[in-house]
């Protein structure tokens, strides 16, 4: 449903507002994959300290679920993606090159910038409209699961009557399209407004493979210790017993 505006300002902070959610779903997305892809490099790590992962990993996955969700919400009075594009149809006149010159008035590269066509394409919008509809399938069923999951339990699924979930299975491959996806309908439209656009890669993601590293050089010095002690005592029976050989 189309939200109520009053100017391309209000229209550029629903803009700022939905991006932070699609950004985030998708840089989740990509650390909990690259955490779980990990795993099979790392067993003894992860077994050593199962529970800290376990949870570091499920709050990952709840975190990219959560805003996923909020993306495709199909709520009248909440901003999602289905709501923005509702909005942008109707209000498709801020698009004209006077408004966009009025807000990139300060850019160096105004003249430039304002040479391509801005207005949305009236039949790519349309198709933007309805696949974050809950008329496409894969929106439909991430609903599902948002209704009975991931915003709250729903009671019948409580009380294992989960055929509904059962029947509406999302797979990883689907979960990743509605991210790509999404996180290209936005930057469509923001660049197209703004002249601007976001990326899904975070300053520092690759962090958690330092963490990897200490963790295994730490590993790695405690075995060193332990053999040291081990030795330590086998020289020290050694000493006590002239007739043991050590081994």
């Amino acid at each position: 449903m189309e939200i109520k505006i009053k100017s391309g300002d209000e229209l550029n902070k629903l803009l700022d507002a939905l991006a932070f959610e699609i950004a985030d779903a998708n840089i989740y997305h990509k650390l909990y994959t690259d955490i779980v892809d990990s795993i099979s490099d790392n067993a003894r790590l992860f077994t050593q300290s199962n529970t800290f992962w376990s949870f570091t990993i499920g709050s990952l996955y709840d975190a990219r679920m959560i805003r996923l969700c909020r993306v495709f919400d199909q709520e009248s009075k909440t901003l999602n993606l289905f709501n923005l594009l509702e909005t942008i149809k109707a209000n498709v006149q801020l698009f004209d090159q006077k408004h966009f010159r009025q807000r990139l008035k300060d850019n160096a590269f105004i003249d430039s910038l304002a040479e391509a066509d801005r207005k949305p394409n009236e039949s790519q919008l349309q198709k933007d409209i309805w696949f974050a509809s809950d008329q496409n399938p894969l929106v439909k069923k991430l609903m599902i699961w948002r209704n009975n999951i991931i915003a709250h339990r729903g009671a019948k699924v409580s009380l294992g009557k989960d055929e509904i979930l059962a029947n509406n299975q999302l797979s990883q491959q689907e979960i990743e399209c509605l991210l790509d996806k999404s996180f290209t309908i936005f930057n469509r439209y923001s660049s197209l407004y703004r002249a601007s656009t976001w990326s899904r890669t975070v300053i520092g993601h690759d962090d958690y493979k330092s963490l990897l590293k200490f963790l295994n050089l730490g590993l790695q010095k405690w075995d060193e210790e332990i053999e040291k002690e081990l030795q330590e005592l086998k020289r020290k029976r050694a000493q006590q017993d002239p007739s043991t050989d050590g081994s």
